[in-house]
Order: C-alpha cells, then sequence, then structure tokens
C-alpha cells in the first residue's frame, strides 16, 4: 500500500507554531518511518502563503487544498493520511474523499476531547475550530463551504463521536438536538465502537474518515494541546479503538489534529499518534 502522508502544520492560520508544528513533529519523528513498515509513503507538506493571512481565510485556503490533495492521493490509489494543527482540515479530507468516490456513502468516526459542534450562533469565542464537526454537518459556515469544491454535508446519522467530555454549553445543546452518536470514555467503548461500526455499514456506508484530536487522550498521561479537559481515554484504550476501527472499517483516510509537541514532556502523545497511524497503516481492506 502506498501512503501519502499529508501535513497541512497552520494553527489558526500561523504556520508551524503551537498546534501547527505537531505535523512536521510527527514525520520527523516516526510516522515516515511506521508508514515504511507497511508499505511505501510519500510526505506532502501544504504551503500557502496569503499576502495578509487571517484565520477564516487561510483555513478555507487549506481545505481547499487540502481537498485537492487528498483527492489525487485517493484516485492514485494511496491512502491519505492527514496531519494537521486544526481539526477544520476535516472539512478538506471529507470533500477529497467524497470528490474521489462521489458515488459512495461516507461515515466519520470522530475521536475528540471536546465537542466541536459549535456555531457562530453557540460560541462566543474566537475559535474556529470549535465548529468542526457543525460544519460537516451543514450547520455552519454554509456559503463558505461552497468554495471547497465538491463538499457535501454529512447527515448527523453518519457521524460518531468518541470522547466529548469537555464539550461545553453549545455544544451540548446542539447535541441534544442532533441525531449525532455520542460514545462517551467511561462507557464500555470498545463494545460500543463495534456497535456504531455495524450501524454505519448497516445504513450502506462503506468507506470512513478516521478523525483523531489527541486531546481526547486523558492529560494525566499526556497533554496533547493546551485545551486538553480533563478525563479523557487511556494511551491503550485509544490504540485498542483505533485498532478495533481500522480492523472493522474501510478506513478511506485518518486524520491527526490538534498536537502541540511542546507540551508533550514525556513523548505519551507522539507514540500514541504513531500507533494510531500503524493501526491504520497495517489493514487494508
Amino acid at each position: 500500500m502506498i501512503h501519502q502522508l499529508i501535513c497541512i502544520p497552520y494553527d489558526s492560520g500561523h504556520p508551524h507554531a503551537r498546534m501547527g508544528a505537531g505535523p512536521m513533529h510527527l514525520a520527523k519523528y516516526g510516522a515516515v518511518e511506521r508508514l515504511q513498515q507497511y508499505g511505501s509513503v510519500m510526505l506532502q507538506t501544504l504551503d500557502i502563503s496569503p499576502r495578509f493571512p487571517t484565520e477564516i481565510g487561510t483555513a478555507f485556503a487549506l481545505h481547499r487544498a487540502g481537498a485537492s490533495a487528498v483527492e489525487a492521493a485517493l484516485m492514485a490509489g494511496k491512502r491519505p493520511i492527514v496531519l494537521s494543527g486544526n481539526c477544520n482540515s476535516s472539512l478538506g479530507t471529507v470533500a477529497g474523499i467524497q470528490r474521489a468516490s462521489p458515488e459512495k456513502l461516507l461515515g466519520v468516526i470522530w475521536f475528540d476531547g471536546h465537542g466541536d459542534c459549535n456555531t457562530p450562533a453557540t460560541f462566543n469565542g474566537d475559535f474556529l475550530d470549535a465548529m468542526g464537526i457543525s460544519t460537516l454537518t451543514g450547520r455552519c459556515w454554509q456559503a463558505l463551504v461552497t468554495t471547497v469544491a465538491g463538499f457535501r454535508p454529512l447527515p448527523d446519522e453518519n457521524v460518531v463521536l468518541v470522547g466529548g467530555h469537555g464539550a461545553d454549553l453549545g455544544d451540548k445543546r446542539v447535541l441534544s438536538q442532533s441525531a449525532i452518536e455520542q460514545i462517551p470514555p467511561d462507557t464500555d467503548i470498545l463494545d460500543r465502537l463495534m456497535a456504531a461500526i455495524h450501524r454505519l455499514t448497516g445504513q450502506g456506508i462503506t468507506q470512513i474518515y478516521f478523525h483523531l484530536d489527541v486531546d481526547v487522550l486523558d492529560p494525566t498521561f499526556g497533554m496533547g494541546n493546551e485545551f486538553a479537559p480533563p478525563g479523557g481515554l487511556r494511551p491503550e484504550t485509544l490504540i485498542q479503538c483505533a485498532e478495533l476501527l481500522s480492523a472493522h472499517a474501510a478506513v478511506a483516510a485518518l486524520g491527526i489534529a490538534s498536537f502541540d509537541p511542546a507540551l508533550d514532556i514525556n513523548g505519551t502523545v507522539t507514540e500514541v499518534a504513531l500507533e494510531v497511524i500503524a493501526a491504520v497503516a497495517r489493514n487494508v481492506h
């Protein structure tokens, strides 16, 4: 299998800073080598240089570039592994998958310490990344997403949120009124994840976008970023989830986001991310 390692080293429009440093850190410290154990790997780094960068403008320019990179990889028979500073890169990844196989139904299994279900109407902060799932399900930025060619909003029933223990009031309000399946970390998570995969398959979904925000990890084991909420998954549990998901679902693309390596003092988050990459790489459907 050929894997396309796509690095998007931006956080909130800023290159190589804070969580924008995560993609190149993972590429440098093991991602390439792990992928090479299961085939060949091609490394691609997305770089844009707007004359006057803004968070929203830069983010959507990266989404458009990411969609093209993911589509090209899939059309060439490669599997995309997207390393990004922010979760909203998922918009480009999903659009790229949809463009490469428009006839197939896509599901999303999203691991995150937060809900990522806010909209501008529910959120008084200034962080675009609080709205990743809401953007994918068509709840916000409806005009801007049309600039990402080929993107089609996903039905709630196609989305599973694993974690979400740090969801704020806006997230909870949206989630309570949605059909998005939630799997909290304090449940029998492996059984529930397997049941969710069976449900998605039963709906006719034949490919999955596997999204990992590293702050789903319990920060007492490793701090993925400064926003990591208390609680979460143990490292071994997250790796088991990745193994199960990769073995029982056709993962069209993996996205790993929101990793600030400056906070990974003991290297745990780096190692877990690399194990997740390896789990996906060794399972080909």
